[in-house]
């Protein structure tokens, strides 16, 4: 930020009782610092990147009570599988409710307490679930196409985010009685679509639901795609790994991936986080436009 960014941000945050807490300055070095500074503000909320929040209540977990109980945590910026989700829960000894927003719009669409749909913000935004140009159907992984009712300065009118999501089917009614329209489980970034060899595509979000099972062997992973048909896995070590586990799981991999599917193991050390504190499971350079893609209706396009 520039200097006078981070005056009106500071700003901002005292009369809006906020603390920012830096997601791309948090390592192992500075995590108790960290939990120190939380635990003397008392937060109400704790908001933030599912990513962040994962390391600082695995962090938590590992050294007892945190010292502070937030009524809710918020999580957004990157997909919040289930084994990531219970860990922050445990962590901090609360709810999590994923957020789906983007820097050009905010906050657009928040989890229900009765269930894992997102009320999208009606009142603000028009939000489309497109595949091949259609409504997407009940399950079906549509790409997010949104108006934006409040920007006058720059309208932005059925706007292709680059962002997947699961369709609901509306004329149920949610549970909470809100008559906000929903939008299901959000699937990832249309870049992060992985080509396989036979055709089929997977969503980034498949992999972190694949990988969750095998956090005794991994404890980060990234896939790399330049080439359809190929792509490079690029593997952080955890306490537990062996070559048989490791083995195993290429093995169950392939099953979703497909045998002609090449796959390159690369072993790092760590795999940085980006500039705004993300860190990217999938990363693709391969362009091409979602609603040209043909989607098979298989069981490896929609496995969990």
């Amino acid at each position: 930020m520039s200097r006078s960014q981070v005056i009106r941000e500071r700003i901002d945050a005292f009369f809006m009782r906020r603390l920012f807490i830096p997601a791309f300055e948090i390592s192992p070095e500075t995590l108790e610092s960290f939990v120190r500074t939380i635990r003397e503000y008392r937060p109400v909320l704790l908001d933030g990147y599912a990513e962040s929040l994962n390391f600082l209540a695995t962090y938590i977990r590992q050294g007892g009570d945190p010292g502070f109980q937030p009524r809710g945590v918020m999580s957004s910026a990157q997909a919040l599988p289930g084994n990531i989700r219970q860990v922050i829960e445990s962590g901090f000894g609360t709810e999590v409710f994923d957020k789906y927003g983007s820097r050009e719009f905010s906050g657009i669409a928040y989890e229900c307490r009765e269930g894992h749909d997102h009320h999208v913000m009606d009142e603000s935004y028009i939000v489309e679930l497109l595949v091949d140009g259609r409504p997407a159907k009940p399950g079906e992984i549509g790409e997010i196409v949104i108006t934006d009712l409040n920007n006058f300065s720059v309208p932005l009118i059925r706007y292709r985010i680059g962002d997947l999501a699961a369709a609901v089917d509306q004329t149920q009614p949610c549970p909470c009685g809100r008559g906000l329209s929903r939008i299901g489980r959000i699937e990832g970034r249309t870049q992060a679509i992985v080509h396989c060899a036979d055709g089929t595509w997977l969503p980034g979000s498949f992999f972190a639901h694949f990988f969750k099972e095998y956090e005794h062997i991994l404890r980060h992973f990234q896939v790399v795609q330049e080439t359809k048909g190929a792509f490079t896995l690029k593997v952080v070590k955890n306490a537990q790994f062996s070559e048989k586990g490791f083995d195993e799981m290429m093995t169950a991999l392939r099953e979703y991936t497909g045998a002609d599917t090449t796959v390159d193991v690369e072993y790092v050390d760590e795999i940085p986080l980006v500039r705004t504190g993300k860190r990217s499971p999938v990363v693709s350079t391969v362009r091409e436009d979602f609603q040209r893609v043909g989607v098979q209706e298989t069981d490896r396009t929609t496995a969990r």
